[in-house]
């Protein structure tokens, strides 16, 4: 029982002596490398070790050939000192991003890394990812992401959020007809699979589908307008170039983005 105690007692006192004597320029080195591509890049701000295996990073940034693609605020993040001794890495996390509020965990091992994030009600006029995709407008973004290694899954709504018209792959979207979008993505290495993302507005829905790669697309989005829409001079202007049949209409999205 002696033993026992001495061994319960013995083994804090190392890892938090371990914890101690790891520089936190090695921790930055190993945050910055966990992404590694020739365009993307991840840049720490403002690193500070807490006493016990816990850390926070005033602001973590991720750059796509040097242009700022999303970035979190005030993170707290808590490394599971256990998880070391079986030779994983296990992180929780707290923080904010675009007025909005994110949690996730991270489990590292040897060849595996598994990551689980909660987004919620970000403002969608702050993320510098909408605006560089051409996607302008106000209201806020929740959704989930989680992945394994280079396999993502991403799921998302919007609310209360009002755009303007935007332009992709040369083809003007008519993203100003909608008030609410939701939707389910898949990531497969530098392949984005939009399973399908649903926008409705008043007396208007549609349905985004297709696949981009790298950076070209191959897309459409199904537009079903309402008898207001079909009887807008306007919007027959805009749209009848694209028109199947009454009430359905297939806007291709194709090219680089």
């Amino acid at each position: 029982m002696k033993k026992f105690l001495i061994a319960l007692i013995t083994i804090p006192v190392i890892l938090w002596g371990l914890w101690i004597a790891f520089p936190k320029a090695s921790i930055q080195s190993i945050i910055e490398g966990s992404v590694s591509g020739e365009k993307f890049r991840l840049e720490v701000e403002g690193l500070k070790k807490g006493l016990f295996y816990n850390l926070s990073i005033d602001r973590l940034t991720l750059k796509n050939s040097g242009e700022e693609q999303i970035s979190f605020d005030n993170i707290y993040c808590r490394i599971n000192p256990l998880s070391l001794m079986t030779l994983r890495l296990n992180v929780s996390f707290d923080g904010s991003t675009a007025g909005g509020n994110i949690s996730g965990r991270i489990n590292l091992t040897k060849d595996k890394m598994r990551v689980g994030l909660d987004l919620k009600k970000a403002n969608i006029s702050d993320m510098p990812l909408f605006k560089r995709v051409g996607i302008k407008g106000t209201g806020t973004l929740s959704g989930k992401f989680t992945a394994i290694n280079d396999t993502g899954h991403i799921e998302f709504v919007t609310e209360d959020s009002r755009f303007e018209p935007a332009v992709f792959s040369g083809t003007k979207v008519p993203l100003n007809f909608f008030y609410s979008i939701k939707g389910s993505i898949d990531i497969k290495g530098s392949i984005i699979n939009v399973v399908s993302i649903v926008l409705e507005g008043r007396d208007i829905y549609a349905r985004l589908k297709g696949v981009i790669k790298d950076t070209v697309t191959d897309l459409e989005i199904e537009l079903m307008p309402g008898i207001s829409f079909v009887e807008n001079p306007l919007f027959l202007y805009e749209l009848e170039k694209y028109k199947v049949s009454p009430g359905y209409y297939v806007i291709p999205i194709k090219g680089n983005l």
